[in-house]
């Protein structure tokens, strides 16, 4: 399986790309750099402003097309040849939690998949779920990320994220320590991310400033 992976807006949801992207490796994948050289694409979406969701329609659609068009993981650049097959493609991220449909209508997506469920998008890129614990020492960043947490209990009425991400839920510390210690070997800054990470381990007896001690 090759793969084109591409993500739009916060750290959070780089992050998670990159947890994809080491399930796709572990499962015996290569992460290619365009989508003309892919089998199947996983966008991770966001759906902070409209203009977000719009720019996702827009990449989605010239993906699907067999011709190059120059959209490489790294900006503008010209696309290698031309796919010889239809392009597979998987939607994740914010904007799909809250699809009315129109992503799923959209050329060539066959799953649209709320959030970060690494077990679903195992499943729809014909991998073990089990794969989903996988996560990398190595990110393709020069920092690494890491996200301590998901979701959010506040409940802003302007803010989609919570809708999107669900309520909130702490990653336990252990399992934080563990892979911070293997990004750490890589990587001379390590970033903690989240959707609210001040509320980092309310849910499980801790918090923020503990974690940060371990």
């Amino acid at each position: 399986m090759k793969a084109y992976l591409r993500t739009f807006g916060c750290r959070t949801n780089q992050y998670d790309t990159e947890a994809v992207r080491a399930m796709i490796l572990a499962g015996g994948g290569t992460v290619v750099e365009t989508s003309v050289e892919a089998d199947v694409a996983v966008f991770n979406s966001c759906a902070v402003t409209s203009e977000a969701e719009a720019d996702l329609r827009q990449a989605v659609r010239r993906a699907a097309r067999p011709e190059a068009t120059g959209e490489g993981a790294r900006g503008d650049r010209e696309a290698k040849g031309i796919r010889r097959t239809p392009l597979k493609t998987i939607v994740m991220g914010c904007a799909s939690a809250r699809d009315d449909g129109t992503i799923a209508a959209l050329p060539g997506v066959s799953d649209v998949i709320a959030g970060a469920d690494l077990p679903a998008i195992a499943r729809s890129l014909g991998l073990d779920p089990a794969l989903a614990r996988e996560r990398s020492g190595q990110q393709t960043g020069a920092r690494a990320l890491l996200r301590i947490q998901d979701g959010c209990d506040e409940h802003c009425t302007f803010c989609a994220t919570t809708l999107a991400r669900g309520v909130h839920r702490s990653r336990p510390a252990d399992e934080l320590v563990r892979e911070a210690i293997a990004l750490s070997e890589h990587h001379p800054e390590v970033v903690i991310t989240g959707v609210h990470i001040g509320s980092y381990g309310t849910d499980i007896g801790s918090s923020l400033g503990a974690l940060v001690a371990r």
